[in-house]
């Protein structure tokens, strides 16, 4: 694991004879399991933001610092050893020369947007996903209409959604519960029905809210490792939808406790490459209206650029007479003081003078006139 983790973040041999910078971080069994860290080459979930309704993540943990935006317009409050927990297993970047300290995310790439609340979590999820956030995972909560209404209006506008399994069933909503190192389900794990994808989430190193490191157990940390792989999978393949993602992570799963699918990200981002490459990045739906006549006229391109070509031109004439012009009057005044010096010349030199100057000349007398 160590191996591995310090090719993708860049640690080298201090000299030739020197050992491997040290990874100072623990191991993180649940990283290994799911191999994340074979996508990190590939994919570290950059430019994709996973909402945290309801968690309260502390802001400052060097772990998380950069990565992570905190809105406390829902009132705020709650457990921060919760939430800041599993917002460092989604996306913790560690911290030290080249992330050699601390612990790493599923996706450490990726960004994080936390809205603790105790009373509005309905709320707190339409905010996300006004918020362009393509995944947003869910506390354990009792549910309630309100909150199966928001979520499918998360979906509806293209967002995942995970949970932690066990509380009310919705369907909008991925339901993940925990296993242990073994592939066991942790105690208190909810019925199989009511389990839609299974994922590490027994003795999870990650981050705790005095700035360090603990050790965790629990669905909702779980569903934290689910997450974070959505945003893997997300940011390699963005023309995906909720739907697809939801399906990769499913399906390109391995075989979990009792049949239940378990995570694995190398296996899901392959089902996703698959699915991927039937879905084209740009909407053809949109390029076939064009191609149907809902586009503009070719005469109108042709029209267009006509008239781009003749302001041009117009354009040209103008600058070439305002640069030929005289804008300040040079010319006239030049103009002006030779007609006054050849004046003064025509006076001084007199009425002879005068008369060559027209042309004139003096006509010879007849003889014998």
């Amino acid at each position: 694991m160590a191996g591995t983790a310090a090719a993708v973040f860049g640690f080298a041999p201090a000299s030739a004879a020197a050992d491997v910078v040290p990874d100072l971080r623990p191991e993180q069994w649940g990283l290994t399991a799911i191999e994340a860290y074979e996508l990190w080459e590939e994919t570290q979930g950059e430019g994709t933001t996973v909402a945290l309704p309801g968690y309260a993540v502390v802001e400052d943990h060097p772990d998380l610092r950069d990565n992570l935006s905190v809105d406390n317009a829902f009132g705020g409050g709650g457990d921060e050893a919760v939430g800041t927990a599993a917002a460092a297993l989604v996306a913790a970047h560690g911290h030290g020369m080249d992330a050699d300290g601390g612990v790493l995310g599923v996706a450490p790439g990726a960004g994080l947007l936390a809205l603790p609340t105790e009373d509005d979590l309905p709320g707190a999820v339409r905010h996300a996903a006004t918020q362009g956030a393509p995944v947003i995972l869910l506390p354990e909560n009792d549910g309630g209409e309100d909150l199966s209404a928001a979520t499918e209006e998360a979906v509806g506008d293209g967002i995942l959604v995970v949970g932690p399994a066990g509380g009310e069933t919705d369907p909008s909503v991925l339901a993940v519960a925990g296993t242990d190192e073994d592939g066991e389900l942790i105690p208190d794990s909810p019925e199989a029905e009511r389990i839609e994808l299974t994922a590490p989430g027994a003795d999870l190193e990650t981050a705790d809210p005095e700035l360090g490191a603990a050790q965790v157990t629990g669905t909702q940390y779980a569903a934290a490792m689910v997450a974070g792989a959505a945003a893997l999978l997300r940011t390699h393949y963005p023309q995906l939808g909720p739907d697809e993602i939801r399906d990769a992570l499913v399906t390109g799963s391995h075989p979990g406790p009792g049949g239940l699918p378990a995570l694995h990200a190398l296996s899901a981002d392959d089902h996703a490459a698959a699915t991927a490459a039937d879905v084209p990045l740009l909407d053809e739906s949109l390029t076939d209206g064009a191609d149907d006549g809902g586009g503009v006229p070719v005469w109108a391109w042709f029209a267009s650029i006509g008239a781009v070509l003749v302001l041009g031109v117009l354009l040209l004439v103008v600058w070439v007479r305002r640069s030929s012009a005289d804008p300040y009057g040079v010319k006239a005044e030049r103009a002006a003081e030779d007609e006054r010096i050849a004046a003064e010349r025509a006076a001084e030199a007199g009425p002879e003078s005068r008369r060559k100057q027209r042309g004139g000349r003096r006509r010879k007398p007849r003889r014998g006139a």
